[in-house]
């Protein structure tokens, strides 16, 4: 059946939109998949904030284009579907790389970083990379453990002082008790 004129300009902008929003967008083959598979693929894009969609190749390799993004033509035939990724790209492609694993017919075949075409490899070593609130809590650590080791070293010595006076009280209170 084919699609009006109207219909496929709402879809491209739909498009248009959807990249102008993503940090990411991965490309997946899914032929053969059922539609609770899709619902589940989509259900677990929803909760890594990104959007699975069934895409139109000749709309979507006219929406790439507009951002300037140069993909192999490969990437966009047969059975094409999207992720974007709104907010931590590594947590969407881990999600799909686990999807894929769990239904063979979907195929993750690459994708977009940072407007730059990725492969599969590199999408696969992307979803290897620790989740963007792993990495939020490694950097407050290394900057934050200087800071907490010289609270520690300063406090030692300030200790240190503390009990010399001490010891000097008490000694000094010793000496002038009467025996």
């Amino acid at each position: 059946m084919a699609i009006s004129r109207e219909k496929k300009e709402a879809m491209l902008a739909q498009y248009i939109d959807l990249l102008g929003k993503s940090q990411a967008v991965i490309i997946a083959r899914y032929g053969g998949l059922k539609m609770p598979e899709l619902d589940k693929i989509r259900r677990q894009m929803r909760s890594a904030q990104a959007e699975f969609h069934v895409t139109k190749n000749t709309l979507m390799q006219r929406a790439m284009k507009q951002f300037g993004y140069d993909l192999p033509p490969e990437w966009l035939t047969g059975t094409t579907a999207m992720s974007f990724c709104f907010q931590d790209p590594p947590a969407v492609a881990k999600a799909l790389g686990e999807l894929s694993k769990e239904l063979e017919k979907l195929q993750v075949v690459g994708g977009v970083l940072s407007g730059k075409p990725i492969s599969k490899d590199e999408v696969e070593a992307l979803a290897n990379m620790p989740s963007l609130e792993t990495l939020r809590a490694q950097i407050i650590g290394a900057i934050s453990a200087p800071a907490s080791n010289l609270v520690g070293v300063l406090n030692a010595a300030i200790a240190g002082v503390i009990y010399a006076l001490q010891a000097r009280i008490d000694k000094e209170s010793q000496a002038s008790s009467p025996a």
